[in-house]
C-alpha cells in the first residue's frame, strides 16, 4: 500500500510538472516589442525545444495589467511602468522587476513623395493640435495634413504624449492606429498623412522625418542625442525564476542582443 501511495504521489508530481511545461511562458503587452520578442523566442526554442510560449501583443498597458493580475510571466512594455501601475502591483503583493532590453527612437513618418524631411518637436505638437493644418506651412506642397496617432493604451502613444505633446491633448479628429505595423502601412498609402513608429518599423515605403535636426539611428538613440528616444522593457512580477529567468538571461546575452540589433532596435551592449 505504501509503495502504491509513493507511486501515485510521484505520478501526480510528474503530471503537474508536465502541465506547467505545457503552459509555458506567457508573454503579453507591447506591439512595438512584439516582432523582437517573436524572433528571440524562435532563437531560444532552437536550443530549448521543450519550452512553450504564448504571446499576445495588444499594447503596453495590457502588459502592465498582465503583471498586476498575474496573467503573464513577462509583460512587454515600450514605456516605463507608471507609478499607479506599480502601486496596483504592490496592492496585489507583487514587486515589478524591469529589464531594459533595448533602446528605440520614435520616428515621425510621411509618404516618400512628401518633400518635407525635417520638423521640430514644436512643429509636431502644433501639427497634432491642428494649429498647423497645411503641409505648405512647413515647407511642403499645398494640402491638408492627415493626422494618424496610436491608441491611448499604447506605450508608443504614451511616450509621444509625454515628449512631443507635453501631456496636452491631440486634435479630436486624429485617426488612431492599433500598432506600429498598421501605422507604417497607413502612411505608405496616404500622401498627405503623418504618423510615427519605432525605429525597427521603418521601411522603404515610408519616409523618416528628422526631429530637431537629428536623424533617428542606432547611434543617436544610444547617445541620447535623438530627442524622442525611449527604452523597451520586459517586466516580471518579482525576480524571474526557472525558464522565465533563463529566457530573459538569453535576451540580455550577446546572442539575444544581436537579434535586437537585427530587428532594428538599439542593443544595450
Amino acid at each position: 500500500m505504501k509503495k502504491l501511495l509513493i507511486a501515485f504521489v510521484t505520478l501526480a508530481i510528474l503530471s503537474v510538472s508536465a502541465l506547467a511545461n505545457a503552459a509555458g511562458i506567457r508573454v503579453k503587452g507591447s506591439t512595438t516589442v512584439d516582432p523582437a520578442m517573436k524572433k528571440l523566442v524562435a532563437a531560444y526554442q532552437i536550443k530549448h525545444p521543450g519550452v512553450n510560449f504564448s504571446i499576445s501583443a495588444t499594447g503596453s498597458g495590457d502588459g502592465a495589467k498582465a503583471i498586476i493580475n498575474k496573467t503573464a510571466d513577462i509583460g512587454m512594455m515600450s514605456r516605463d511602468m507608471k507609478s499607479a501601475e506599480a502601486e496596483k502591483c504592490k496592492a496585489n503583493g507583487i514587486t515589478p522587476v524591469q529589464f531594459v532590453i533595448a533602446l528605440d527612437c520614435l520616428v515621425p513618418i510621411v509618404h516618400p513623395s512628401n518633400p518635407v524631411s525635417a520638423l521640430t518637436t514644436v512643429q509636431l505638437k502644433d501639427i497634432y493640435q491642428d494649429k498647423i493644418r497645411n503641409w505648405k506651412d512647413v515647407g511642403g506642397n499645398k494640402g491638408m495634413i492627415a493626422l494618424f496617432s496610436r491608441e491611448t493604451n499604447s506605450g508608443t502613444y504614451e511616450v509621444w504624449h509625454k515628449k512631443v505633446m507635453k501631456k496636452q491633448d491631440e486634435f479630436d479628429l486624429v485617426s488612431r492606429m492599433p500598432s506600429n505595423a498598421a501605422m507604417a502601412a497607413k502612411i505608405s498609402g496616404n500622401k498627405k498623412g503623418i504618423g510615427y513608429v519605432g525605429l525597427g518599423f521603418l521601411n522603404p515605403k515610408v519616409k523618416a522625418i528628422t526631429v530637431n535636426g537629428v536623424v533617428a539611428s542606432v547611434k543617436t538613440g544610444k547617445s541620447g542625442e535623438y530627442p524622442l528616444s525611449r527604452g523597451l522593457n520586459l517586466y516580471t512580477g518579482g525576480q524571474p525564476t526557472g525558464e522565465t529567468k533563463n529566457f530573459i538571461d538569453f535576451v540580455m546575452s550577446p546572442a539575444g542582443q544581436k537579434i535586437i540589433a537585427e530587428v532594428g532596435f538599439v542593443p544595450m551592449q
